[in-house]
C-alpha cells in the first residue's frame, strides 16, 4: 500500500460545512441537556457531602454510573468533532467554516463542564469513605484515579454558580485569546530572500544549510511578529491576567502558587518540579558545550539565534530526505525496539493519518492528536526533507505510539499528563538517533547524527529552562501590572541570558511571541514539561541493557499507566527510584554529558 503525505478523515466528515457535523452537533447538545438533568440533583448533596450518611452511598453511585456512561459516549463525539475541526484549522488557518465551529466547540465544551459541575464539585467534598467505595465500584473505578488527583485541590473550588460562570465566561475570555493567537500565526505572511511565504515554511528555513538563508528566515518570521507585536503583548497580558484573577477568586481557603497549580496539572510533586530545575541549572554547561561545539563545526565564532536548528554541515548540499524514505528510515529503528512499532509507523502514512504536506496558510509547528471513537492517532507537521523534519516525524510517532498503546483502556484512563506525554516522543527521538549513529560508516556520517543529540542537549537544557524562567518572570510581572512589548523584549533577553550566558553571540528577544506555548490559553508553562520527557525518557532508555528481553514489555507498561498514575508514582512502581531526588536526573543528565562529549571528539577531529 503506497504511503500518503495528506490525511484522510472522510470516515469521520466530508468537510467543515459537513451537515454531518451540525447533525452531531445537535445530538451532543441534547444529550448534555439529559447529563445536566441527571446532575442537577447532586446540587443539593454538595452543602452536606462531608457528611453524607452511608445510607446514601448506593443510590449515588447508581446515579454516578449512569452519568459516567452518558458522559464518556458525549466526550467519545465532541472529541471526534473537535479533533477533525482542529486539524483541518491547522492544515489551513483561513478555513472559515472550520474558525466558526472551533468557538461553536469550546462552548459546547464549556456547557458539557457546566452540566458536569454539581457532581464534579460534589465528588470534591463528599467523604473519603464513599471515594472508596466508587474506586472498589466495577463501572466507576476507571474514574479513581482522576477523582483522587483533582481532590487534592478541593479547597480551590468555588460554589457551583461561581464555577459555571467562571467557565462560561472564558469562552469569550481566556480562550479567545488563544484563538486570535493561532489564527495570527496561521495567517500572517514574511518575506524571506525576496519571497513571500507563510511563517509554517519560514520556520522550516531555520534549518537550511545556509547561514544567509536563515538568518533571512529569522528575520522574516522576527519582522512579521514586530509588526503585531502589541496584539502579541496583549494576548500573552489577557491571558495570565485571567489566570492571575481567576486564582485570586479561588483563594478563599488558601492561595494556590501558580508553580504548584502546574505541578498539579503535570501530576508532579512541587519537589520533583524544584530537583528538576536546579539540577539542570547546576548542569547548563553541557548544553553550552555543545552550542560551542557546533559553532566550531560551522567554522563561526558563536551560534546565533538563527543557528539553532542548522544542519550538520555533512547536510550542504545533500540530497533532502523523502517522506517514503523517512518514514522507512524510522520504522526500521522503531522495529531495533520491537516490530510491532515499527509496523506501526509504516501504517500511519499507509492509512493517511499524518498530513505533513505543506500548504499556503498552514500552522506553525507539529502536534500529534487522536479520534475518540474509533482510537486512531493524527500527526501533523510541514514537511520538507531535512534530517530535523525526519526526527520531528519521529517525536511525533513517538506520541501516537503511546496512544496506540492505550487505545484498549477506558478513555479516562489514557488522558495523561504534559510531563509523561513528552516520554514517549523524545524516546521515539532517541531511538532514530541511535539507529542512525549504529549505521553511520564514516566520521561525517556520525557527526550529523551526534549533531542531533548536541542540538537536542542546548533545546532541552538551555532554551526549555529559558522558557521556564520568562514565563515565571512573567506571571510576577503581571501580579504588578501590565507587561508592554519592551518589558516583554527585557524579559526574555534576561531568560537566555542566565541559562545560555556567552554561548551564544545574541539573544532571542520576540522569543515570546514567535512560541506558540506562552499564548496557549488551556494551560500555563508549557516548558518544563519538555525537559522532563527528555531526562524521564534517556533514564528509560539506559535501563534497556539491565531488562534485555524484557524492556519493551517494561516499556509498553510504564506508557499504559501514565493516564493512571503520578509521574512519582509511576517511577516508583515500575523502576523502584525517587524523581524528587536530584539523584535521578544526575544519572540521565550523565548519559547527556557522554552524547556530547562524544560530539567534541568528533569536533576536534574535523
Amino acid at each position: 500500500m503506497p504511503l500518503r503525505q495528506t490525511w484522510d478523515n472522510r470516515h469521520f466528515f466530508k468537510s467543515t460545512d459537513d451537515p454531518a457535523i451540525a447533525a452531531a452537533l445537535s445530538e451532543i447538545s441534547a444529550a448534555i441537556a439529559q447529563i445536566a438533568t441527571a446532575c442537577k440533583p447532586f446540587t443539593q448533596q454538595v452543602e452536606a457531602a462531608e457528611t453524607l450518611p452511608k445510607g446514601d452511598f448506593e443510590p449515588l453511585l447508581a446515579s454516578l454510573r449512569e452519568i459516567h456512561q452518558m458522559r464518556t459516549a458525549v466526550v467519545k463525539k465532541l472529541g471526534n468533532v473537535r479533533v477533525y475541526v482542529s486539524t483541518a484549522l491547522s492544515v489551513d488557518a483561513t478555513d472559515a467554516s472550520a474558525s466558526t465551529l472551533l468557538s461553536k466547540l469550546q462552548q459546547v465544551g464549556s456547557e458539557l463542564g457546566q452540566a458536569m459541575t454539581p457532581m464534579d464539585i460534589f465528588l470534591n467534598r463528599v467523604r473519603s469513605e464513599f471515594i472508596q467505595m466508587l474506586v472498589a465500584d466495577p463501572v466507576l473505578s476507571e474514574m479513581g484515579f482522576l477523582i483522587t488527583h483533582e481532590r487534592k485541590l478541593k479547597d480551590q473550588l468555588l460554589s457551583i454558580a461561581e464555577e459555571n460562570l467562571i467557565a462560561g465566561l472564558s469562552v469569550s475570555g481566556l480562550q479567545s485569546w488563544g484563538n486570535l493567537y493561532t489564527q495570527l500565526a496561521g495567517t500572517l505572511k514574511c518575506t524571506v530572500q525576496g519571497e513571500t511565504m507563510g511563517l509554517a515554511k519560514a520556520s522550516n528555513l531555520l534549518s537550511s544549510p545556509q547561514r544567509e538563508t536563515r538568518l533571512a528566515a529569522w528575520q522574516g518570521v522576527r519582522n512579521a511578529w514586530i509588526g503585531h507585536q502589541e496584539t502579541s503583548a496583549t494576548i500573552i497580558n489577557a491571558i495570565n491576567g485571567w489566570r492571575l484573577e481567576e486564582t485570586k477568586k479561588r483563594a478563599t481557603v488558601r492561595e494556590l502558587h501558580y508553580l504548584d497549580k502546574s505541578c498539579h496539572q503535570s501530576r508532579i510533586e512541587r519537589s520533583t518540579l524544584d530537583a528538576l530545575m536546579t539540577t539542570t541549572y547546576e548542569h547548563r554547561a553541557i548544553g553550552q558545550r555543545a552550542l560551542k561545539g557546533m559553532a566550531q563545526v560551522l567554522d563561526i565564532p558563536q551560534m546565533a539565534p538563527w543557528d539553532l536548528r542548522a544542519p550538520a554541515p555533512a547536510a550542504d548540499g545533500a540530497d533532502t530526505i523523502s517522506f517514503d524514505a523517512a518514514i522507512e528510515l524510522i520504522a526500521n529503528a522503531f522495529r531495533q525496539l520491537t516490530p510491532e512499532m515499527g509496523d506501526f509507523a509504516v501504517m500511519m502514512a499507509q492509512k493517511g493519518w499524518i498530513d505533513a504536506q505543506p500548504t499556503p496558510n498552514r500552522a506553525t509547528g507539529a502536534y500529534c492528536t487522536r479520534f475518540a471513537e474509533p482510537r486512531e492517532p493524527r500527526i501533523f507537521m510541514s514537511y520538507e526533507g531535512t534530517m530535523t523534519n525526519v526526527i520531528t516525524l519521529a517525536h511525533e510517532l513517538g506520541h501516537a505510539w503511546h496512544n496506540w498503546v492505550m487505545r484498549d483502556l477506558p478513555l479516562t484512563q489514557t488522558y495523561y499528563s504534559m510531563t509523561l506525554a513528552e516520554t514517549a516522543s523524545i524516546f521515539a527521538e532517541t531511538l532514530v538517533r541511535d539507529a542512525l549513529l549504529r549505521q553511520a560508516q564514516t566520521p561525517a556520517q556520525k557527526l550529523e547524527i551526534l549533531w542531533q543529540d548536541a542540538e537536542s542537549a542546548a533545546v532541552f537544557l538551555l532554551n526549555i529552562p529559558a522558557r521556564f524562567e520568562f514565563e515565571k518572570q512573567l506571571v510576577e510581572t503581571r501580579k504588578q501590572g501590565v507587561a508592554i512589548a519592551p518589558k516583554l523584549k527585557s524579559m526574555m533577553s534576561d531568560s537566555w541570558q542566565r541559562w545560555y550566558e556567552d554561548s551564544l553571540s545574541d539573544y532571542d528577544d520576540m522569543f515570546w511571541a514567535t512560541k506558540l506555548h506562552f499564548s496557549i490559553a488551556q494551560l500555563g508553562f508549557y516548558n518544563y514539561p519538555y525537559l522532563f520527557g527528555y531526562l524521564f525518557s534517556l533514564g528509560i532508555y539506559a535501563q534497556q541493557k539491565q531488562y534485555g528481553s524484557r524492556f519493551n514489555e517494561l516499556y509498553t507498561a510504564i506508557l499504559r499507566d501514565t493516564g493512571r498514575m503520578t509521574a512519582e508514582e509511576l517511577v516508583a512502581h515500575h523502576l523502584q527510584q525517587d524523581i524528587s531526588q536530584p539523584e535521578f536526573w544526575q544519572a540521565s543528565l550523565s548519559i547527556v554529558t557522554e552524547s556530547v562529549t562524544q560530539f567534541e571528539q568528533l569536533t576536534v577531529s574535523k
